[in-house]
């Protein structure tokens, strides 16, 4: 193998493979990258064994060939080099590495101890296609809803709803829920799946990193394997379906209420961090949130028996009848820093009832969170 590439594209591309190489894997072959030179072109694929990314960078290509070599020593000397011409050989298994100023030699293992990646071929059929702004918004407003630990697997994905009409992706933690509709997106056929969050979020950082904002991100479905594999222009990002049932969450979502507000974002930010110096401190970070319809304002207060209690209140438009209610000051800062959009209302029935957040003027979006006990 030899070839040369630029350091600026090199270094782009590697770093997007080793954010998904285990630090502790428990395979060895699992700390590399797999690179592969074929005509004008340096392949990289790196994996998990549940999340894969496979893409390609134009190169100068002297011999053809594959390896295998330790993706976080290789990104991290990439990234501290010049940027100029990189130039690679490789001799008797080692990796050479140079520059004008700068060389390294890595030891390499050999490409057929690399997990094998499926393939999907160029003219293959999407499943569906969107809008790479549209799912970064998604991914945004939604994925930080679910749960962070293994104790209820199906509560760690992102459900993805493919229908006529649109594309919907809901996560929960059973505390709170988003979902967010994409109309802009229809499917050919109805279909649901279970996509890990951490795939999401690696395909939001993948399309931020390109710059590819007004691309179609095109979804595959490979049913036998159990995976889907997302496609942002030359990067293939491959996951793992999660097994299992979701939440029937449609039933939960109000149809109605009682009292409905209308906020600004920035105005229940700055209440919430004052009100949080206290309700920090209360188990379960409790809050009360007591709206006066009368008034047209909504105060946020917390007391905690052995620090004291603090209260801030904002001005709102309020339609309805007065609500106390109880949350979490954590969960309701989760998703005010998730909404892009400082026009807000807030919809609840009474106090046992979920909290509804929308997006004003949009009604694709919406987010719940469970009260507690006042």
């Amino acid at each position: 193998m030899k070839f040369s590439s630029n350091q600026d594209t090199f270094s782009k591309y590697l770093n997007m493979l080793s954010r998904i190489v285990s630090s502790k894997p428990g395979l060895p072959i699992l700390n590399n990258i797999f690179l592969q030179t074929e005509k004008g072109k340096l392949i990289m694929k790196a994996t998990d064994l549940e999340l894969s990314i496979t893409t390609w960078i134009g190169a100068d290509v002297e011999n053809e060939g594959k390896i295998t070599l330790p993706a976080k020593q290789l990104s991290e000397f990439v990234n501290s080099i010049p940027e100029e011409v990189v130039n690679v050989e490789v001799e008797k298994q080692n990796f050479n590495i140079s520059t004008s100023n700068n060389s390294a030699s890595f030891n390499t293992m050999p490409s057929d101890d690399f997990p094998s990646i499926p393939n999907i071929a160029s003219k293959e059929e999407p499943f569906i296609q969107i809008n790479s702004a549209d799912l970064v918004m998604a991914v945004n407003r939604v994925a930080f809803a679910a749960a962070t630990d293994d104790i209820k697997p199906v509560l760690t994905g992102v459900k993805v709803e493919i229908e006529e009409d649109g594309v919907s992706f809901v996560a929960t933690d059973g505390l709170r829920l988003s979902r967010q509709v994409i109309k802009s997106a229809k499917g050919k056929q109805t279909k649901s799946f279970l996509v890990p969050v951490r795939a999401f979020n690696e395909l939001s950082h993948i399309i931020n990193e390109i710059g590819g904002e007004e691309e179609l991100i095109s979804v595959y479905l490979i049913e036998d394997k159990n995976q889907v594999m997302f496609r942002v222009g030359e990067i293939d990002l491959m996951s793992r379906l999660i097994d299992g049932e979701f939440p029937e969450y449609k039933q939960i979502i109000p149809t109605g209420y009682k009292t409905k507000s209308e906020i600004s974002r920035e105005d229940f930010l700055n209440s919430l961090k004052v009100v949080d110096i206290i309700a920090r401190s209360v188990l379960g970070n409790k809050m009360i949130l007591d709206i006066d319809s009368k008034g047209d304002k909504i105060s946020l207060s917390a007391t905690q028996a052995d620090l004291g209690k603090n209260e801030s209140h904002f001005p709102c438009k309020v339609e309805g009848e007065d609500l106390k209610i109880a949350f979490s000051s954590r969960l309701l800062t989760d998703i005010l820093n998730h909404i892009d959009s400082d026009e807000l209302i807030f919809e609840c029935s009474e106090a046992i009832r979920p909290g509804v957040f929308k997006i004003k003027g949009d009604n694709e979006f919406i987010h719940l969170v469970m009260p507690m006990m006042l």
